[in-house]
């Protein structure tokens, strides 16, 4: 049986998702599995934590049902499976950071038996073949992109749609690539994102919890690292498309380190919480995010494309031009120990 068309991915996550969020909500809430507010959460009332269990029902059955059989959708649908148990299990007993990151490694060496190694990595077309080291590399950025997602899960829709956009761009162009597969896992990863965004748009009934930013950073990491490996994606080209996460995440994990902050324990130094806290929305933060991957961040990834020569100096222009602007929200606001919304 051949795969499906990618369309067909694409709306079967998002009707699966959309369909089984509201009876998830009503379980985790019967079994007081929430969130509730405090100081270091932007949300003010009471609201169920657990949401990604949806998108991985929705991600796995459709990668089941559209993937043309064989060991490849099974796979992925068990690497899925992995990701939201990890996460999951840190949404219920709180894991230390040291099972938390070793559980994120294990994860990602079996992305590698998925993938195969990254044998090259170019940049303004030379060539640089060290692949035990661009391999341990790809590694880390995994491990990076799952943790990142986690720290940036903390505004209503935020990493949901971010798990839309990422997913529709590196689907699409692992499909088109002839990575039938992998593409059409993006594309289910897309859509089941939208289908649970219809709940945890702002203000949201649902959050995605670990056991969805875990799953999405991590399917994000494998997709990207599925490009690196067979050619299909230029490493550049991933960061393009993840950029503004990797940004405020990464500058903001920076700034903590060097003021020798614990950058690991929770805190609201990232620029969209202290927008949150100087007074903004969650409405006006996802759109914020969303102008910004498509105003700044998609034509830079189509001059990349037009040009690949240009992929490495691209990304690096779009990473300094959004660090600009993170050091700028940084300047001018200051995180909060409260919010007043």
């Amino acid at each position: 049986m051949n795969p499906a068309e990618p369309w067909v991915a694409t709306v079967m996550a998002l009707i699966l998702s959309a369909a089984l969020t509201p009876p998830l909500r009503r379980w985790l809430l019967d079994r007081g599995i929430v969130d509730a507010p405090d100081a270091r959460r932007s949300h003010v009332r009471v609201t169920a934590r657990g949401g990604g269990l949806a998108i991985l029902a929705a991600f796995s059955l459709t990668v089941l049902l559209t993937g043309g059989g064989g060991l490849e959708p099974l796979a992925l649908a068990g690497l899925a499976a992995l990701l939201a148990a990890l996460g999951w299990l840190d949404d219920r007993h709180d894991l230390p950071v040291a099972v938390r990151l070793a559980g994120m490694f294990a994860c990602a060496l079996g992305f590698v038996f998925y993938s195969g190694p990254v044998d090259v990595v170019e940049f303004y077309r030379v060539s640089l073949g060290w692949p035990w080291l661009w391999t341990g590399l790809a590694v880390i950025a995994v491990v990076w992109l799952i943790n990142l997602h986690n720290f940036m899960d903390g505004s209503d829709g935020l990493a949901a749609m971010q798990g839309a956009w990422s997913g529709a761009l590196l689907g699409g162009m692992l499909y088109r690539q002839g990575l039938d597969v992998p593409g059409l896992a993006g594309l289910a990863l897309a859509g089941a994102c939208l289908g649970f965004l219809l709940w945890n748009r702002p203000p949201a009934r649902l959050f995605m919890g670990d056991s969805g930013s875990v799953l999405v950073g991590g399917l994000i990491g494998l997709l990207a690292l599925t490009g690196a490996a067979s050619g299909a994606i230029s490493i550049w080209v991933s960061l393009m498309v993840c950029a503004v996460f990797v940004v405020d995440a990464t500058a903001t994990l920076l700034s903590r380190a060097v003021r020798g902050a614990r950058w690991y324990t929770p805190h609201r130094e990232h620029a969209y919480q202290r927008l949150i806290a100087s007074g903004w929305t969650h409405g006006q933060v996802l759109a914020l995010y969303v102008g910004l991957n498509l105003v700044l961040g998609l034509p830079i990834l189509m001059l990349a494309l037009w040009r690949p020569e240009l992929e490495g100096p691209l990304a690096l222009l779009l990473i300094l031009t959004l660090a600009v602007g993170w050091n700028a929200v940084k300047r001018k606001t200051r995180p909060q120990e409260t919010i007043n919304q």
